[in-house]
């Protein structure tokens, strides 16, 4: 499967979310919240870009190692276990010394999050020398002088997209103050949160 096909699985299954909290929220049965919800649809929305960027990270790194990607300065500074080298090398060119360094690559990749802008910058730099969010940017038209500020506010909304998923998973999406009551959450925060990462995936999708 290529990542976007990863990505539009785990898209679709997030709009069940939505369809159910339309179904609950225009019915009578008050006794039911419908806003948790909103907050389970945030995280698998978020969910979606972080397995998104790391298919598009694992499987261009292998791409390079196989030989029919370019490399990049990224790829050059990549660090494998000689675990890793060992079973390559013992492999011989082929199908099994790709899969023993993808294997490699995957299990590296398993302890870090694509969410927060910078981190998907940073996979992304695996595999590519395009300056991530600049060229977003261009990608969705931002022109000249614009080009950094608009950057600027693509990083911004994605932090802030990002803290808020984190809140969700991790505090139970409570504020701080005593008593710590749940942050508001509408129906238009998650639809906001959906153009912003289908921006993101789209630009990736025409740049790498």
């Amino acid at each position: 499967m290529t990542p976007k096909s990863y990505f539009d699985n785990v898209w679709i299954r997030a709009d069940l979310f939505g369809t159910l909290h339309a179904f609950i929220s225009g019915s009578t049965a008050a006794a039911l919240d419908p806003t948790e919800l909103l907050r389970a649809e945030w995280a698998m929305r978020v969910s979606a870009l972080d397995l998104y960027v790391h298919e598009v990270v694992a499987q261009n790194l292998v791409k390079i190692f196989q030989g029919t990607r370019p490399m990049c300065p990224g790829y050059s500074k990549l660090q494998i276990t000689a675990d890793a080298l060992m079973r390559i090398h013992a492999a011989g060119p082929g199908s099994v010394s790709d899969a023993a360094f993808e294997l490699e690559i995957r299990e590296k990749l398993s302890r870090v999050t694509y969410q927060a802008p910078d981190d998907i910058a940073d996979g992304i730099r695996l595999i590519s020398s395009i300056e991530l969010w600049n060229e977003v940017a261009k990608h969705h038209g931002a022109t000249g002088g614009t080009v950094k500020t608009a950057a600027g506010a693509i990083k911004i909304g994605l932090s802030a997209i990002a803290s808020r998923r984190n809140k969700i998973v991790h505090e139970g999406d409570l504020q701080p103050g005593l008593p710590r009551t749940e942050w508001p959450i509408t129906r238009t925060d998650v639809d906001d949160v959906k153009t912003a990462i289908l921006r993101v995936v789209v630009a990736i999708e025409a740049l790498v």
